[in-house]
């Protein structure tokens, strides 16, 4: 199954991962014992580690082991045995071996925000084309949330997966959005008076499209 959250840049900026976090903390409230994994891609200047395909899968496959393993999985000293001290696994092999990992959780969860944000999208687009169709064709179920802007590249793929998608850029009533709006004007909008920090939120709703 795939959940694909559509919001504007605006609206990715000024929630700061907000909806991404609150799936992720109800993921481990609710299905602890199940495989989740989650990765922010961070378009800002001086990050450009975090907008990297590779670092995507390296950040999966560290955070499924410790949650099967508590460790090391066996398909990781397979990888090292097989690169050795100097030679780093390729991508193929890093989504290989995280493949092979999953195999052994019944559930995972993987929630990725912010995909337009990465460098490399068709790298990213591809492999999660890849692990969906995939998954069809083993005993393990795999969901995963994707939130981004609607780029034309991004639909594309999407489209042909049919996943649920919400256009949070449409839905400014939304009361995810909203708790944000509130959460934010009492924390750090508190020199205003209550009717200037009205304004502001009304404002912010008004313009989550990015208009």
């Amino acid at each position: 199954m795939v959940c694909l959250l559509f919001m504007s840049r605006m609206l990715i900026r000024m929630t700061n991962c907000f909806l991404s976090s609150s799936i992720i903390e109800k993921l481990f409230q609710t299905n602890p014992q199940h495989g989740i994994a989650y990765f922010f891609f961070d378009g800002r200047d001086g990050q450009k580690e975090l907008q990297l395909h590779h670092n995507l899968i390296r950040a999966l496959i560290s955070q499924v082991s410790h949650k099967r393993y508590g460790g090391i999985p066996a398909e990781l000293v397979t990888l090292y045995n097989h690169c050795g001290d100097y030679q780093q696994p390729s991508v193929n092999q890093l989504q290989n071996t995280l493949e092979h990992i999953l195999d052994g959780f019944s559930h995972t969860y993987i929630v990725i925000d912010a995909l337009d944000e990465c460098i490399e999208q068709e790298k990213t687009l591809s492999w999660v084309n890849k692990i969906i169709s995939d998954t069809g064709q083993k005993p393990r179920k795999l969901h995963v949330a994707i939130a981004s802007r609607p780029l034309q590249n991004i639909q594309k793929i999407f489209r042909k997966l049919d996943p649920y998608c919400i256009d949070v850029a449409e839905a400014t009533e939304n009361k995810d959005i909203v708790s944000y709006l509130n959460v934010q004007m009492e924390s750090k909008f508190l020199e205003y008076d209550e009717e200037v920090r009205r304004k502001i939120q009304t404002e912010l709703a008004k313009h989550a499209d990015g208009s």
